[in-house]
């Protein structure tokens, strides 16, 4: 019992997906193309395969990928998203034969979108202080 428990953590740990987001805010007073402040905000996910090509964890495929920044945008009250850029990296090739086995993911968006006014005054307000 004492070996098993550290190896369920350790599994546990190695097979659950996260996502990391990061948002653009600083534009130097520069506008978007219709003329009003775009954000923006970038997420990564990395997750797992099973025999390279069959999904276990995250969703890293499009899908899955446009409504977790999406998510993330309409939290924040964003709105007019448009994704400007989009990746996925299969990990087959790392550590072969294991990588073949249990394949990690690693897909990335980014979408340009425009701030709520509350955020977007929360944000002038500390980068004029």
């Amino acid at each position: 019992m004492r070996i098993l428990a550290p190896l369920v953590l350790a599994l546990a740990a190695l097979t659950s997906s996260c996502a990391l987001h990061s948002t653009a805010t600083h534009w130097n007073e520069r506008v978007g193309p219709h003329g009003e402040p775009v954000y923006v905000k970038s997420t990564t996910k990395i997750g797992l395969n099973l025999f390279i090509g069959i999904k276990l964890l995250g969703a890293t495929d499009s899908d899955g990928m446009v409504d977790e920044v999406t998510q993330e945008i309409a939290r924040e009250n964003g709105d007019r998203v448009r994704i400007i850029q989009s990746s996925t990296e299969n990990y087959w090739y790392g550590f072969p034969p294991f990588t073949w086995i249990l394949t990690p993911v690693i897909s990335d968006v980014a979408a340009e979108y425009q701030p709520s006014e509350e955020r977007l005054a929360q944000d002038q307000a500390e980068a004029a202080e």
